[in-house]
């Protein structure tokens, strides 16, 4: 079952790498230079900061009106404590209080040892339901010292894979401890992942692919995970089509951001 698992990602990795070939055959550095882009990207609007460098000012927990415990501004930078913390981390996402649909994020995250935590985007507010539940995640990892279980299949529970269901390629992660920068760029349904300058996946909502990589994920209603959430399968075949949150996860490990800012498209 296993091995049936795994060529069936790799199937669908293929098709996504077959339909959205870069338009040279090297690492691109702009999503205008994928020949899969159907639409020209915009260059957007102005910069929002969405960080001021000393508070938490904008951002909220998800779901709540408060921004939970654990989350401090230390030396400019957004600290989540982690668990070995002595601040209670009480537990809690971090949201930033405003939607977006067409955009191009950027953010610099540097992780702990061994450390694992996520960034979410077009996430929905669904009252007693994980934000992990209607937003892809963008994943924060220290791939050197994880357990092997954090992989997943052909890598896409690595740093930079769309969690669960797409590896990053390549994957240019620096180790822990030091500072990786993040893109996230959405429009017209099409999705990119930078990371330290380079594109390293991008993907469709809503499309055929965009649907078996659900199906074949622990969010799949047909999941035989020991981690699965049948419950998140509507949720997640409709990512993409509203404007939705941009999210910070705790997961309980010791993560921290800076320079954080987002644009319309």
């Amino acid at each position: 079952m296993k091995k049936m698992y795994r060529n069936v990602i790799i199937a669908l990795v293929a098709v996504l790498a077959i339909s959205c070939t870069p338009s040279e055959n090297k690492p691109q550095q702009g999503a205008k230079e994928t020949a899969c882009a159907e639409d020209a990207i915009p260059e957007g609007g102005e910069w929002i900061t969405m960080f001021d460098g000393k508070t938490l000012n904008g951002w909220r927990g998800y779901c709540r009106k408060d921004v939970p415990k654990g989350w401090v501004v230390e030396d400019g930078v957004i600290t989540y404590k982690g668990s070995e913390s002595t601040i209670d981390p009480g537990g809690g996402d971090l949201i930033y209080d405003k939607q977006f649909k067409n955009f191009r994020f950027e953010v610099e995250w540097k992780i702990d040892k061994a450390g694992n935590s996520g960034i979410f985007y077009t996430a929905q507010e669904i009252e007693g339901k994980p934000i992990y539940y209607s937003s892809p995640e963008y994943q924060l990892l220290d791939n050197e010292n994880m357990p092997d279980a954090w992989e997943g299949v052909g890598g896409n529970r690595q740093a930079g894979s769309v969690y669960d269901m797409i590896p990053p390629v390549p994957q240019p992660v620096k180790p822990y401890g030091n500072w990786n920068t993040t893109a996230i760029v959405v429009y017209n349904g099409h999705a990119y992942h930078y990371m330290n300058d380079v594109l390293i996946l991008d993907f469709k909502f809503g499309t055929p692919v965009w649907k078996a990589l659900v199906d074949k994920s622990k969010f799949s209603k047909f999941s035989d995970s020991p981690e699965k959430c049948p419950d998140a399968y509507e949720f997640m075949l409709e990512c993409g089509k509203n404007p939705g949150y941009i999210g910070l996860q705790d997961h309980g490990y010791g993560v921290c951001f800076r320079n954080i800012r987002i644009k319309e498209l």
